[in-house]
């Protein structure tokens, strides 16, 4: 979600680090996997809005001869990641993110807090609106 590993893991280190602080202070945490995953989405969203501001290197239009590689592995990747970027909302990223690590509809669910029974429509076109700037983006 944020195109980073840096500061992924900076992220991950402080929901973990929050995690232990609210476990040591007497709080329980009914499901663990779901405040995990749900406290670094929300880090990830804070992130992102906070970068919004800003134009990275790699935002910046490419010419074509750097276009002309996309059969190289890496420039594929940063291509759906950057396309994942322009999906409208931060629901439907998350979602695609969520089901392409294998997550359940139900689990899924929990995570996003939205219904069950509106994951698989939502996704579906999530899936169809990446797909769709994936063409544009050439792939």
């Amino acid at each position: 979600m944020v195109n980073d590993k840096d500061v992924a893991s900076d992220i991950v280190q402080e929901i973990f680090v929050c995690y232990y602080e609210k476990t040591q202070g007497g709080h329980v945490v009914e499901k663990p996997r779901s405040w995990l995953l749900r406290a670094t989405i929300n880090k990830c969203i804070d992130h992102s809005n906070y970068r919004k501001g800003f134009m990275q290197l790699e935002d910046l239009p490419q010419n074509e001869e750097a276009l002309e590689g996309k059969q190289d592995k890496n420039l594929s990747e940063k291509i759906v990641k950057k396309s994942l970027g322009q999906l409208k909302s931060q629901k439907e990223m998350q979602l695609v993110l969520l089901y392409s690590e294998g997550y359940s509809y139900r689990e899924i669910s929990e995570i996003t807090e939205i219904r069950f029974s509106s994951i698989g429509k939502t996704l579906s076109r999530a899936l169809k609106k990446l797909k769709d700037i994936l063409i544009k983006n050439g792939i």
